[in-house]
């Protein structure tokens, strides 16, 4: 079984069982995009990311356990309010990012991670634009997401804009992953991060944004992550 399987399979169980997990990372990429499972920008899985609902805390930690998950107890009680890691068969690790997944910055969907098998597409993308330091993997994810599913993203826009019109912070990190994509040897992810990058430069800022717009790079806008 291939991870992608076994991230599938989890899934699946998890909504039968009624428990709202839904993918985070690359395997949600891969779920969503042919280009990364087959195509250009496939890659090796390693670990599985989902995101959940700190209500749902229980409830996750008994599928996991019904599933043949054991937790990691030292990792559990020191971040189980934030994230909870649970070890597969095979010892690899499945993280469950509760109510937010915080890297440089926060992307948030509270108490609902969606009710698909993925977080739902702009808050799957601003996951992975929200990182400053762009490893090899995240500029493959972000491009097959730009090609697979362009129509999609775009449609979304605005609903991007509002995430981030209140977060200056992030819609600037964001804004430099564009950048970064505008640079890449694909035409077509080139050609979209272009016509992204001219919405996002576009976007209205709510009142705190616009103050901290107003400081702008002087100070640093984004936190050091710490390793997933």
């Amino acid at each position: 079984m291939t991870r992608l399987d076994r991230a599938r399979e989890l899934v699946a169980g998890a909504r039968a069982a009624g428990v709202g997990l839904t993918l985070l990372g690359g395997a949600a990429v891969a779920e969503l995009c042919a280009s990364a499972r087959t195509g250009s920008y496939a890659r090796e899985l390693g670990d599985i990311d989902f995101a959940g609902s700190s209500r749902d805390r229980a409830r996750i930690r008994a599928f996991a356990t019904a599933n043949g998950l054991r937790g990691d107890d030292s990792f559990n009680a020191a971040n189980s309010d934030i994230r909870m890691r649970f070890l597969d068969t095979d010892d690899s690790h499945i993280d469950v990012f509760l109510d937010e997944l915080r890297l440089c910055h926060a992307v948030k969907w509270g108490r609902s991670p969606g009710d698909g098998s993925t977080l739902p597409l702009p808050e799957l993308l601003l996951t992975k634009t929200q990182v400053v330091e762009l490893e090899p993997k995240d500029i493959g994810d972000l491009s097959a997401l730009l090609t697979d599913r362009w129509d999609e993203l775009w449609a979304e826009r605005d609903r991007l804009a509002d995430l981030v019109r209140n977060d200056w912070g992030l819609w600037r990190t964001s804004r430099g992953t564009f950048e970064r994509l505008v640079a890449v040897p694909d035409a077509t992810v080139a050609s979209r991060a272009a016509t992204m990058l001219q919405h996002w430069n576009g976007v209205r800022f709510g009142p705190a944004a616009r103050l901290r717009a107003a400081v702008g790079d002087r100070v640093r806008w984004y936190d050091e992550p710490e390793e997933i």
